[in-house]
């Protein structure tokens, strides 16, 4: 039925429609026929509803949000946005803005066109008078967030009201009514607005406390059910408790000299042993993969002088026990005070690389 009645306001005022074509009282009655339980509408309420549509076009009331879009519309100046979908006019009331409550000024000197919406106070003063409108001229405005209203009476303004922030106790603006009737309406819808718009203010603010603990409730259960922290742990944890990675590798035929700088060097087995490099920073370490020894940054054979002049080295023109001393800690060089005088000699019959003794 409803469809059908806009259908007939439609057909009814719309100037495109010819007359002939428009839609009879006969046709609106057979369109609604059998739509209650298969039973038909009562006639006379159909042809009622016909005439006074036929009569009275329907159409759309006025909104809070188009009237505000109006009362915007005829204000000038550097404003707020007035239209929002939440914002309402609650009333409009013409008051006296008092700067000085125990100085006496003329009366209607700072007239004040007053909005008042559900959430904003508005002050205005008429900027123009036409046959159009009225224009007016935006001086400030207040959010009722947070706002207390007090009435005060001296021998220059008798029906006065100030406004001040909850916040920080300041003076927002004082106003002066004509008559106690218009103070004490102008005091009850402020007061009703304020108390809408602190109890707003207050489900918004808990709803936003609630989408923090949700958030944080959703991270802690995340993190509650995640195993990557802990695995990664675990992964960091060596598999053996006793073995470190900064320790040497377990080598049971290790060789403990004092001369050797060098654990990995000194084992035998054929696994461990390093190759040579030229580039070592090891000095005076022997050397598993090629027979020789550094000896203070020159390689030197195992076996004689011969051997060490056809390698070409210039540091070390000729073997002797004075190179081989130089093993030796700083103690054991020459010029040093309390010097060993205990030659350095090499023995056969060792493993490669561990053939340095004393």
């Amino acid at each position: 039925m409803a469809f059908a009645i806009i259908m007939l306001n439609t057909d009814s005022h719309n100037s495109s429609i010819k007359a002939k074509r428009k839609m009879k009282v006969e046709d609106f009655v057979r369109n609604l026929r059998a739509i209650d339980d298969g039973q038909d509408v009562d006639r006379d309420m159909l042809i009622g509803i016909y005439n006074r549509i036929q009569t009275q076009e329907f159409r759309a009331g006025v909104d809070h949000v188009t009237q505000v879009m109006k009362i915007e519309q005829t204000v000038v100046g550097k404003k707020p946005q007035l239209a929002l979908p939440h914002r309402r006019l609650v009333c409009y009331c013409r008051l006296y803005e008092v700067h000085d409550p125990n100085k006496k000024e003329r009366i209607g000197l700072h007239q004040r066109e007053v909005f008042l919406f559900n959430d904003l106070l508005l002050i205005t003063k008429i900027f123009s008078k036409k046959k159009s409108g009225i224009t007016y001229s935006y001086k400030q405005s207040f959010p009722l967030s947070s706002m207390q209203v007090f009435l005060f009476e001296t021998s220059h303004y008798q029906y006065g009201v100030r406004l001040v922030s909850a916040v920080n106790n300041k003076v927002l603006i004082t106003l002066n009514a004509r008559n106690d009737h218009d103070r004490q309406k102008f005091v009850e819808d402020l007061r009703e607005a304020i108390l809408e718009t602190n109890g707003m203010e207050t489900l918004r603010i808990e709803e936003e406390l609630q989408k923090h603990s949700n958030n944080h409730n959703t991270l802690d259960r995340h993190y509650a059910n995640d195993d990557s922290r802990v695995l990664m742990y675990e992964l960091m944890k060596p598999s053996d408790p006793s073995i470190n990675r900064l320790s040497a590798p377990d080598c049971p035929d290790l060789q403990k000299l004092p001369l050797s700088n060098s654990l990995t060097d000194l084992c035998q087995g054929q696994g461990m042993r390093r190759g040579s490099s030229g580039g070592s920073l090891d000095s005076g370490v022997a050397s598993g993969g090629s027979g020789r020894v550094m000896i203070g940054g020159d390689v030197t054979s195992r076996n004689s002088q011969s051997s060490l002049h056809s390698r070409g080295s210039p540091a070390t023109p000729k073997t002797s026990q004075s190179n081989l001393q130089s093993l030796g800690s700083p103690a054991m060089q020459p010029g040093v005070r309390g010097q060993r005088k205990q030659a350095i000699s090499l023995k056969k019959g060792l493993p490669v690389g561990t053939d340095v003794c004393h």
